[in-house]
């Protein structure tokens, strides 16, 4: 036990020494080390005069390779450096921004080189307001028998505000579709205005309009064919009708017209009260529904009373 203790403690100086020694050098290693990072480094705009509008399509990050130590790239995250992009001096008309080193808001013991492209432009516009007229869309159309009569928008005009170049060719602006599938009375519904360029927008207040849709009932036309003719106060005996059946047409608004049964629509004639054997009778049209106009094709018909059968 005592030789080892001796073997232990035996240079103990130099055995720390080079320990010491060994951590340091590892300590220089690890913190001198160097490496490299590429990051995408988002990009973002600041003091953007309020009369213009930027109408191309511009980049929000720049490719940027970062120099340092490692251990402090390792904790690096792109969004901890922006660059921010001064556009108070911006005019109307094209113009670049380069982006460079200088604008990276770098941890001490960093550096940085912003890879290409390392310009980035802007097409600037006039931002101008001006009134078009609103114009609604419809998609399908009311059931058979009902018809779009007008539709109009409350208000009928609103104020847009964009670029210049987009506002300026502008005369109205459609909704978006307002469906009429199944409507058969007027009514009125809220929509908004159908946004279909990128750098034009609804002033404040103008978002939604009214739409007025009129819809309006048709007088439709209806045939029942091969309709048999029935004798109101028939006599005893054999009796002949020619025709036997005629055709009926009735006219009248859509909805009384569609709820008409065929079955509840006589053709009816009646004898006089003489006692003459051949007879030519109106056809009277009986309908149960009121404001129908009703006609028979033919109006009239020939009733034959075979002779020995008394008419009382």
């Amino acid at each position: 036990m005592r030789r080892l203790k001796d073997l232990f403690l035996r240079n103990a100086s130099l055995k720390v020494l080079s320990f010491f020694f060994a951590v340091s050098l590892w300590l220089f290693v690890n913190l001198k080390a160097t490496a490299e990072k590429t990051l995408q480094v988002p990009v973002r705009c600041q003091n953007q005069p309020e009369i213009l509008e930027i109408t191309n399509a511009v980049t929000d990050t720049v490719r940027v390779q970062v120099t340092g130590p490692r251990r402090i790239l390792s904790n690096l995250d792109s969004g901890m450096i922006p660059v921010v992009l001064d556009l108070s001096d911006a005019k109307v008309g094209l113009s670049n921004y380069q982006i460079n080193e200088k604008m990276l808001p770098l941890p001490p013991g960093l550096s940085a080189q912003v890879l290409p492209p390392d310009t980035i432009q802007f097409k600037f516009e006039l931002i101008v307001e001006r009134e078009v007229q609103v114009q609604v869309q419809q998609v399908g159309s009311p059931p058979e028998g009902y018809s779009l009569e007008a539709i109009e928008s409350s208000p009928s005009s609103i104020k847009i505000v964009g670029a210049q170049s987009e506002v300026q060719n502008l005369y109205k602006m459609e909704t978006e579709p307002i469906d009429l599938t199944g409507h058969r009375t007027s009514f009125e519904v809220k929509t908004k205005i159908a946004l279909s360029r990128p750098h034009v927008r609804v002033s404040a207040g103008h978002e939604q309009v009214v739409a007025k849709v009129r819809i309006a009932e048709r007088t439709l036309r209806r045939v029942l064919r091969e309709k048999q003719v029935v004798l109101g106060n028939a006599p005893g005996g054999s009796i002949s009708i020619q025709p036997p059946s005629v055709e009926i047409i009735l006219e009248g608004p859509a909805g009384l017209i569609q709820e008409i049964v065929p079955e509840q629509v006589t053709a009816r004639v009646s004898l006089p009260g003489d006692k003459a054997l051949v007879h030519r009778l109106p056809v009277t049209v009986e309908v149960p529904v009121q404001g129908i106009r009703a006609e028979s094709h033919p109006d009239q018909v020939v009733v034959k009373i075979s002779p020995g059968h008394p008419k009382p």
